[in-house]
């Protein structure tokens, strides 16, 4: 499914009705001897938490209210006497209702235009709105809303990951995951956890799932539940974040580096046989940037051998090889839920999916003090546990990520086209059996990466470096291995440069970065 210009600027929300601007919902009204009560729930009706009431009653005749547009803002109407016309527009159509009951109330989204008219002279219009007053998020000209809603505003500057838009768009229905889990009074596993971890074990082709604490905590959980510790061996590419190799260590294994493919900073499955001896107990093929590893060709070059797959994919949510998600692809998968993942927590999180039921009863056993019994621990584990604050919040991304990741590939399509062909300037390529979900954007920019990087810093253009030291030359590793042993990793290093991209990200923000990247090759 594709995410249009529209859709990205205009968070709605998930509210049945007629319309995707307004809708018109049902309120429950209660007649009784002494008045009628009439009740407008949140999760019944509104459909977001409420931060704020106000109420407009008065309104002179041919007068009108209203004339204003609202970025993230998400407003509940009720007319409580009387009557009122309520005008809703955005995304170039304008929607209309007419509120004369009390019993009745209009939900409108976000990133709408709204005007009230033709008060009746009795009418009380009561306002519900899902944040307190807050003027940067109102538009007061109405040909200002439409450059807004038609993503036409002016750029000067493009961050390179701003969480708060994230944040802004899923405020509502993140709080009311969060609400739902403080009133059940459960703040350690339970149905929140474990409803995601089914849901998350489905998505990615796994037959299980054990959140728990981060990335880190999954790789290393995994390695123990398979009693790889000294003596062992476990190969990780030399381009990586340092976690991947930080795991290695922690279980006490020999760490063995395989250099990367040049374009595609992925394990160089060609290399990989000549580093494979008797002691190769697992091998970790990490989904760089989003793009998956070549799984096919590291089977082949196992060859049957008894040695474990661990997919490194806490860069890979919702990425695919040859059909099959990432996740599902070898014997375990670790996953980061960090808050700059395609799929994010509100902090630290992440989890391992597998299809070996083994394997998944011991991490989870791993990540609970070694412990399937309270006050009973079979092995000396660990406290790493996902917990569900974080588990409601990712179940809530979780529907969005397909619509989020297609959007940085529309994203990534729009680089591609404006980028390609400068001498100087090299894309990341895709490879046909891929389909990558872009956690980042990385070009290479060979001997003048540095320029580039403070050339569009001066442009108040956002950038990151995914990852300026390789692992084999960290501090932590000193002694064990010298410059040039790795050097295509070496040399990633000295010219990747992320670029932003991310579902936030406008086409015109996506247009003032491929321009300023233009302007310093002089393309």
């Amino acid at each position: 499914m594709a995410l249009n210009q529209h859709q990205l600027r205009r968070p709605l929300p998930e509210i049945e009705g007629p319309s995707a601007l307004v809708s018109l919902v049902e309120l429950q009204t209660i007649p009784m001897p002494n008045g009628i009560l009439g009740v407008a729930e949140v999760s019944k009706h509104i459909g977001f938490p409420v931060h704020r009431a106000y109420y407009i009653r008065d309104v002179p005749a041919g007068q009108s209210r209203g004339g204003h547009g609202h970025k993230a803002l998400r407003q509940c109407f009720l007319c409580l006497r009387g009557s009122v016309r309520l005008s809703v527009s955005g995304a170039g159509s304008t929607e209309v209702v007419e509120l004369s009951r009390p019993s009745q109330a209009a939900v409108v989204a976000a990133g709408c235009w709204r005007d009230l008219s033709d008060f009746s002279d009795d009418s009380v219009v009561i306002v519900l709105a899902s944040e307190e007053y807050d003027e940067a998020d109102y538009i007061r000209s109405y040909d200002d809303f439409l450059r807004w809603d038609a993503g036409d505003e002016p750029v000067a500057a493009v961050p390179y990951l701003d969480l708060a838009r994230t944040s802004q768009a899923m405020g509502p229905e993140m709080e009311l995951a969060i609400r739902r889990v403080i009133r059940s009074g459960r703040l350690i596993g339970g149905e929140e956890v474990e409803s995601f971890e089914h849901a998350f074990a489905g998505y990615c082709g796994a037959g299980h799932m054990v959140g728990v604490g981060n990335g880190l905590d999954a790789l290393v959980m995994a390695l123990r539940a398979w009693d790889i510790g000294p003596g062992d061996e476990v190969i990780v590419p030399a381009h990586t974040f340092v976690a991947s190799a930080l795991a290695v260590a922690e279980v006490g294994a020999r760490l063995v580096l395989v250099d990367v493919e040049p374009d595609t900073g992925l394990m160089d499955m060609t290399k990989l046989g000549a580093v494979i001896g008797a002691r190769t107990r697992a091998i970790m093929p990490v989904h760089l940037y989003g793009h998956p590893a070549d799984m096919d060709a590291l089977t082949a070059a196992i060859g049957g051998r008894c040695i474990k797959v661990l997919e490194d994919a806490c860069q890979a949510h919702g990425a695919s090889y040859k059909g099959r998600r990432c996740g599902g692809l070898g014997d375990a998968a670790a996953f980061s839920f960090y808050p700059t993942k395609n799929l994010g927590a509100l902090g630290d999180a992440g989890a391992l999916a597998t299809g070996d039921t083994a394997t998944a009863e011991r991490v989870r056993m791993l990540a609970n003090y070694g412990s399937q019994q309270k006050y009973r621990h079979e092995i000396a584990g660990r406290n790493s546990r996902l917990d569900p604050l974080q588990a409601a919040v990712l179940a809530v991304k979780l529907e969005r990520l397909d619509v989020w990741n297609a959007r940085r590939g529309e994203l990534a399509l729009r680089y591609v086209s404006g980028l390609s062909g400068i001498r100087g300037l090299e894309l990341p390529p895709v490879r046909g059996w891929a389909e990558p979900v872009w956690h980042v954007y990385p070009v290479r920019a060979p001997g003048v990466r540095d320029e580039l990087q403070a050339f569009l810093t001066a442009r108040d253009v956002g950038t990151n470096i995914h990852y300026p030291t390789p692992v084999h030359l960290q501090p932590c590793y000193a002694g064990r291995w010298r410059k040039g042993d790795f050097p295509v990793a070496e040399s990633l290093a000295k010219s990747v440069l992320s670029l932003p991209l991310d579902q936030t990200h406008t086409n015109r923000e996506i247009d003032f970065v491929i321009a300023a990247v233009r302007d310093f090759f002089g393309a």
